[in-house]
């Protein structure tokens, strides 16, 4: 019988070195620009972007991941999906201009913030909108543009059933809990952010997490071999042996499921 999501919850990246570093050191988030976010705040037509700190990660089994390797990259590490839920992945609500939940989430904000003429502040902890702005994260447009290797790209964003990490990060001086696309766009003061992110908010896992690990080429695996046999502060010798057992190509992928 055929499947449309999987046990395994797949992250996918465009180079072996990210793969290296995913094992040896977890998940680091990184900001995403975002087409929602502040606009849920805003009754405006106008798409105001913002970056969120995220790990993201795709719901579909091997055999539907071929379009998925092709846009993000053929190196990836697959968990299950127990482990995703025990550390607060949750998959994402897609909803277009008209959907009835965008209508009630914004006659929620008008409710919560009526007293204010306009929000002029990031939300606190001790702020009743504060769970509201957290939730945006977790919204994305059914179709739309995405920033990709510094141009923008149209995305059916639907079609990649995505969970999500979205790190909750301190409000008190509202120093990197979200960029505007302006500070995103400036390189320094994303990798700033980014560096501060992978130090603070690790997504880590286990040996008995990990289902697959997904290299280009077969001829690659060898080399994978060798680099796990270096991870003993990570990993013990029977866990290594273990996630050998794991590493399948992306050639085996694309031939055979």
């Amino acid at each position: 019988m055929s499947v449309i999501s999987s046990k395994t919850l797949f992250h996918f990246t465009n180079s072996a070195e990210k793969i290296i570093n995913i094992l040896k050191n977890g998940f680091a988030p990184r900001f995403c620009l975002e087409q929602l976010g502040y606009d849920l705040f805003f009754d405006t037509d106008n798409k105001k972007e913002t970056a969120v700190p995220m790990t993201c990660f795709c719901d579909l089994p091997l055999s539907m991941v071929d379009k998925h390797l092709e846009f993000y990259g053929s190196y990836g590490i697959g968990l299950s999906k127990k482990w995703g839920k025990k550390h607060g992945l949750t998959p994402l609500n897609y909803i277009h201009e008209n959907s009835t939940q965008l209508n009630y989430l914004k006659q929620l904000v008008k409710f919560i913030t009526k007293f204010d003429e306009e929000i002029k502040h990031l939300p606190t902890e001790e702020d009743p909108y504060f769970a509201l702005f957290e939730l945006a994260g977790f919204y994305k447009p059914y179709t739309g543009q995405m920033w990709r290797i510094n141009k923008y790209v149209e995305k059916r964003f639907y079609d990649e059933r995505e969970w999500r990490y979205v790190p909750l990060l301190s409000t008190d001086d509202g120093s990197d809990y979200r960029l505007s696309k302006e500070e995103f766009l400036n390189e320094i003061k994303r990798a700033s952010a980014n560096d501060s992110l992978a130090k603070n908010f690790p997504l880590t896992f286990q040996c008995e997490d990990v289902k697959y690990i997904i290299v280009k080429k077969e001829s690659e695996m060898i080399a994978l071999f060798d680099a796990l046999d270096l991870m003993t502060e990570n990993f013990t010798e029977n866990e290594i042996k273990i996630l050998k057992t794991k590493i399948v190509s992306t050639e085996q992928i694309l031939q055979d499921f």
